[in-house]
């Protein structure tokens, strides 16, 4: 019995969308595991990190939209303007991210 990728994430539909990032999510809740188990005084010290660099991609994510046209965003494009258009929100984002990980 072998899987096929197409067919398993036709009968999963949106589920297997959502779970993408599913490896990472493991490596996270590993961590964190470890960050209690070792070290219970950090945790809220760890849940603030993570809330100020979610904060971040969600902030930058929305001034990309916010800053350019509809017809500019990547989704929208083809070829080299794509590319171009997803590099832009990337440095946005980015740039947004290494801005909440500065606040205090």
């Amino acid at each position: 019995m072998s899987l096929d990728s197409n067919k398993l994430k036709a009968e999963l539909g949106p589920i297997a969308d959502k779970l993408r990032a599913s490896p990472l999510l493991l490596v996270f809740v590993i961590a964190f595991s470890i960050v209690i188990f070792l070290a219970p005084a950090k945790v809220g010290l760890t849940i603030w990190g993570i809330s100020k660099l979610a904060l971040g991609g969600y902030v930058g994510y929305w001034v990309d939209r916010l800053s350019f046209r509809a017809e500019s965003r990547p989704h929208r494009l083809d070829g080299i303007a794509r590319g171009a258009a997803e590099k832009r929100r990337a440095w946005i984002v980015g740039a947004a991210l290494i801005g909440a990980s500065l606040l205090p």
